[in-house]
C-alpha cells in the first residue's frame, strides 16, 4: 500500500474568479484526482483559497507542482505537508465550499502541525485539519 500524504495550502488567487471559472478549474482538478487517486476539499472566500488534499505520496507531490505552476494564484503558504495514516476527505475528488474571510482567517490561524504523542497511535490529528473537517460536515448542501 502506497504512503499517503496531506497538504494544506492558503493563496490568493491573481484575479476575481467568476463561478464559471471555479468550476473549470474544479473540473480540471476533478478529472487530474480522479486519474491520480487524490482526494480533498477547496474553500474559496473571494479574495482566497484553502485547500486539503490528500493521497499517494507521488500523486500528492504531482498535484502540488501543478499548484505552484499555476497561475490563477500567488502567496502560497503551506498549512500543513505530512505523511497520513488515512484520509480526512475520501469521499471527493475535489470538494468545494464558499467561505467567508474570517472562516479562512479562524482556519488558518490554527494548529496545523502535527503533534505527536508518545501515548497516542496514530498520532494526535492537527487541530487545523480537525476544525476544517468540522467545517465541511457544517456546510450546507
Amino acid at each position: 500500500m502506497p504512503t499517503l500524504r496531506s497538504i494544506t495550502y492558503t493563496s490568493t488567487p491573481t484575479r476575481a474568479m467568476s463561478p464559471q471559472d471555479l468550476e473549470a478549474l474544479l473540473a480540471a482538478a476533478r478529472d487530474f484526482n480522479r486519474q491520480n487517486e487524490v482526494t480533498g476539499v477547496l474553500l474559496y472566500s473571494g479574495s482566497h483559497f484553502m485547500q486539503c488534499f490528500e493521497g499517494p505520496d507521488e500523486a500528492v507531490q504531482k498535484v502540488y507542482a501543478r499548484i505552484l505552476a499555476s497561475s490563477k494564484h500567488k502567496d502560497v503558504v503551506v498549512m500543513m505537508e505530512e505523511p497520513i495514516t488515512q484520509r480526512a476527505f475520501g469521499s471527493w475528488l475535489m470538494g468545494s465550499a464558499k467561505a467567508t474571510e474570517s472562516e479562512l482567517l479562524k482556519l488558518s490561524t490554527e494548529q496545523w502541525t502535527q503533534r505527536s504523542s508518545e501515548t497516542t497511535y496514530p498520532p494526535a490529528m492537527p487541530s487545523g485539519l480537525g476544525m476544517l473537517q468540522v467545517f465541511w460536515g457544517l456546510r450546507p448542501t
